[in-house]
C-alpha cells in the first residue's frame, strides 16, 4: 500500500500507525513516519519545521527532517515532498534542491526548530497545531537555515 501526501492532517493523522491505517498523512506525519522508520534502523533523525513561514501563521507551517551525518544535522524530506530521493550522505548534497530553502522564505522571520530528547532543554518544539502547547523538547535552528537557505535562489 502506497502512502501519500495530503494537506491539512494534522494533528488528526500524524503517529506512523495512523499514516499507515489511512495510507496518507501532512508533512507532519510523513516527517514523523520517517523520523521513526530511520530510528528503527539506527540511524539519528529528528523532526524539524516553523510553525509559520515569514512569522505569520496565515503563510502556513511545514515540517521536514534533519538526519545526522559526515558530524552535522542535515535537513530533508519523505519522498512525497521532496518528489525524489535527495541524497544526503555525499558531497553531492545541496540544500538549495529543497522547494522551502530560498531566501523568500527565509526572510529573518521564519523561525525554525528541531526536536530533541533532552527534556531540560530550554527551547521548545512549537506545535503549528497547538500554540499553547510547550511539552515537546526542541532546539532553535533558525540561524542555520537562514544563513543555509538565504544563498539559494
Amino acid at each position: 500500500k502506497n502512502i501519500y501526501f495530503k494537506s491539512g492532517q494534522t494533528p488528526l493523522i500524524y503517529d506512523p500507525m495512523s499514516v499507515i491505517a489511512f495510507g496518507y498523512a501532512s508533512c507532519t506525519g510523513l516527517s514523523i513516519f520517517l523520523v521513526n522508520a530511520l530510528r528503527s534502523v539506527g540511524v539519528p533523525a529528528r523532526l524539524a519545521g516553523t510553525p509559520a513561514w515569514n512569522g505569520s501563521a496565515e503563510n502556513g507551517n511545514h515540517s521536514w527532517i534533519e538526519v545526522y551525518v559526515n558530524n552535522e544535522w542535515r535537513f530533508t524530506e519523505s519522498f512525497p515532498a521532496a518528489n525524489g530521493v535527495i541524497s544526503i550522505a555525499d558531497d553531492s548534497y545541496d540544500p538549495c534542491n529543497f522547494w522551502f530553502c530560498n531566501s523568500f522564505k527565509f526572510d529573518g522571520q521564519t523561525r525554525v526548530y528541531a526536536t530533541r530528547l533532552d527534556a531540560s532543554a530550554d527551547d521548545t518544539f512549537p506545535l503549528a497545531w497547538d500554540a499553547n502547547d510547550t511539552g515537546v523538547p526542541g532546539v532553535d535552528r533558525t540561524d542555520f537555515m537562514t544563513l543555509t537557505c538565504s544563498a539559494c535562489a
